[in-house]
């Protein structure tokens, strides 16, 4: 199965449309989005309404969860709640009724897991060493889980851990990687909609579990339509700058 991954959508329909047409003529079987598909951006009904028509497996985000719990926003940096809260206002019945049915985690036939932060938690990241070997532990508790996809970080990363039970975060030197058949691996495609890697594209990644490869793409939209409607919402104009950058 060719499976795209997509994750951190962030209510940017201009990246979130670029990236799922680009899926489309990839011939993608299936898309797996692991979370946060609201929150910064200007087009959050748009985005949930886009991500319930199509057919993709979504899971929620933390940016997700505080939408539909605002107490759970206490801890998110000032422009990222005033983001939300704008969010929030935006909402109708059937969008929230449709966060409500996101799971948190999925298992994906074949020994993979889904998550957003980590298996345990929406808000954990997978940046250090120590993360790594944590949600590794997890996967080594369930044998038959051998590959983790994850989002939160914005950032691509691919971490790896051998038959020797050592652990590392892998360069990405080149789009296409051959993961080892015996070895555990944590995957992370970037964000659509809010990239922090440095490039502004919107990041996403496919998965050919016959041929167990994972090839890490990125789709160019109009960032600039992106940004006009941050500015138009009179949102932060912060997050239309950063789109621009890719930080």
């Amino acid at each position: 199965m060719r499976l795209a991954i997509i994750a951190d959508i962030h209510s940017n329909l201009e990246a979130l449309e670029s990236v799922l047409a680009q899926i489309r003529r990839e011939g993608a079987e299936a898309v797996l989005n692991l979370g946060d598909l609201v929150g910064y951006n200007a087009s959050p009904l748009e985005c949930l309404g886009l991500l319930k028509g199509e057919e993709v497996w979504n899971l929620a985000g933390n940016h997700d969860l505080a939408l539909l719990e605002p107490e759970r926003a206490a801890s998110f940096n000032i422009i990222a709640h005033q983001a939300l809260m704008w969010a929030i206002q935006q909402m109708q019945p059937e969008h929230l009724e449709f966060l409500r049915t996101l799971p948190l985690t999925r298992e994906v036939a074949g020994g993979f897991l889904a998550c957003h932060g980590t298996p345990t938690s929406t808000d954990t990241y997978i940046a250090y060493h120590f993360q790594g070997k944590r949600v590794f532990s997890h996967l080594l508790s369930r044998s038959h889980l051998r590959i983790c996809f994850f989002g939160h970080t914005h950032r691509r990363a691919l971490w790896y851990r051998d038959i020797r039970g050592k652990v590392a975060l892998l360069e990405i030197s080149q789009p296409q990687i051959t993961l080892e058949p015996e070895g555990h691996y944590l995957i992370n495609p970037g964000s659509v909609g809010q990239p922090r890697d440095g490039n502004p594209q919107a990041a996403y990644a496919i998965f050919d579990d016959e041929e167990s490869t994972i090839h890490f793409k990125s789709a160019p939209y109009d960032i600039a339509a992106a940004q006009r409607r941050i500015l138009a919402a009179g949102l932060p104009p912060f997050l239309a700058e950063r789109l621009a950058l890719g930080k």
